[in-house]
Formats: structure tokens, C-alpha cells, sequence
């Protein structure tokens, strides 16, 4: 499986998007504007609010479906049970806003910005939340989700049970690891993790037909992976599992995963 093809729409976007400057955002401050909007709703179809800026609005409990909010803002709202079940909210930033028992459900809400934000009570039934940032935010465990979540669940084994993991060092040196039953890992909402303890099985180049017994860490120039070795991170293990870019091992599940993204 290459880098992100599952999500493979999502980063093609991401990859084409030009910034729009903040000024030249459609800005929403009055209900009478948001009404007009909504207005705009027909069947089968999303009403177009991409890039909105909305700010300062009560909007709790409204029916916000069918919607395409994508890159939309809201800033200082009042979400509480608000409604966006199916909309499109990929890229949505909340700021200062009470999204407590908000409804995704079924929503596109990849790339989102959860930071600072009460979590508690939404709803992320048959939900797709890849690349979205629950980095300090609070109760991200008191989501409601369902088999149907995408990317809320870690994709390693949480507890107890040794994996396979994939690195890729310097000079795309690829790097097979253990995990061991013991270590403590974490998975954020990407395909990547970090874990607290491996033991590096094998060092091959990307196309397996060279090996080697040591691999030198791309991030830190004095971590350095041997065959056969046991490693811990060498400035400890972060355990919030949202803070996805801090103090651990960093692995892919998948070998080509990983020489795609180094490769990229």
C-alpha cells in the first residue's frame, strides 16, 4: 500500500491548495447571513460555504447539514449539539468555540483542528478524521464512535501483543523493528506512531537487495539503529497519544508506506 492512498483525494487536495488570504474569506457574523445560506440547501446537493469565516454565532442544536464547509472557521461559536451530520468538513479549524455534543456523523472531517476545544459528547459515528489535530484539546476519550469511525482507533495492537514496525533512516536505509509486548506505543490520527522500546531485526536499501547492520536516525545524528540491538528513544516517551510529533520511536506499520513518505 503507497503513502495515504487511502486518503489519496485528501492529499492531492492539500498538495493543489492555494491559501486564501483572510480578508478575502466570505464572512458570516449575523444569523440573518448564515440563513441565507442555508437557504441555499437543495436535495442531493452541499450548500456552498467553503473558506467561511463564522464568528460569534449561537448555534446550538441548529440542523447544519448539507453543508460544504470545507476550510471553513468558526471563531468563538456556540456548537453545543449543533448538527453537521454528512456535511463536508474537511479542514474545519474551531477556535473558542463550545462544540461540546457537536454531530459529525458520517461527515468527511479530515484535517480539522480540535486544539484547545472540549470534545466531550460529539458525535463521530461513521466518521472519517484522518490528519485531524486533538493535540490539546480535552476528553478526546469521550467521543461517541462506532465500527464506522475511520482513524479514531489506533491501527497497532494497544496493549500487550508484538507488532511489526518500519522505519527509514538515512541514505533510505530501511529498518525492520519489533515491537515488544511491553512497549508502550501511540497513534495519533495519521498512519504513523511511536513506541517506547524495538529491536532491530534487519537494515535493507528500499529494494531489499543490499543489507546492512546499522542505520543512522534522519531526525537525531547520534541515534543510530543495529541489528540484533534493543533501543529506547533516547529523550524519553510522550504518552499523549495526540501529540503526534514528540519524544518516542517513530515507526510505520507498513514498509512501503514508509519509503514513500522518506522518499516523497
Amino acid at each position: 500500500m503507497n503513502f495515504s492512498t487511502k486518503e489519496r483525494d485528501f492529499i492531492e487536495e492539500a498538495e493543489r491548495y492555494v491559501p486564501i488570504a483572510t480578508e478575502d474569506k466570505p464572512k458570516i457574523n449575523t444569523m440573518e447571513e448564515l440563513q441565507a445560506k442555508l437557504d441555499q440547501r437543495r436535495p442531493g446537493t452541499l450548500a456552498d460555504m467553503k473558506h467561511s469565516v463564522i464568528k460569534g454565532l449561537d448555534l446550538s442544536g441548529m440542523d447544519m447539514t448539507g453543508l460544504n464547509l470545507a476550510r471553513a472557521t468558526f471563531d468563538g461559536c456556540n456548537l453545543n449539539g449543533t448538527d453537521f451530520s454528512g456535511s463536508m468538513m474537511d479542514n474545519v479549524a474551531f477556535y473558542n468555540n463550545d462544540i461540546r455534543n457537536m454531530k459529525l456523523c458520517g461527515c468527511k472531517a479530515r484535517g480539522c483542528s480540535f486544539r484547545f476545544q472540549d470534545m466531550e459528547g460529539i458525535d463521530l459515528r461513521g466518521a472519517n478524521i484522518y490528519a485531524s489535530v486533538l493535540e490539546d484539546a480535552i476528553n478526546q476519550d469521550k467521543v461517541i464512535i462506532d465500527d464506522n469511525t475511520e482513524w479514531y482507533r489506533m491501527r497497532c495492537p494497544e496493549y500487550g501483543k508484538p507488532f511489526i514496525a518500519w522505519k527509514c533512516c538515512t541514505d533510505l536505509r530501511v529498518v525492520m523493528m519489533l515491537v515488544p509486548a511491553d512497549a508502550k506505543r501511540c497513534m495519533a490520527t495519521l498512519e504513523t506512531g511511536r513506541v517506547s522500546k524495538v529491536k532491530v531485526l534487519k537494515i535493507t536499501n528500499i529494494d531489499e537487495t543490499e543489507n546492512y547492520s546499522w542505520a543512522q536516525s534522519t531526525v537525531d545524528s547520534d541515534f543510530y539503529y543495529e541489528v540484533g540491538k534493543w533501543l529506547e528513544p533516547a529523550n524519553g516517551f510522550q504518552e499523549d497519544r495526540w501529540k503526534d510529533s514528540s519524544p518516542g520511536i517513530h515507526f510505520f506499520l507498513d514498509r512501503q508506506q514508509c519509503v514513500d513518505y522518506q522518499a516523497k
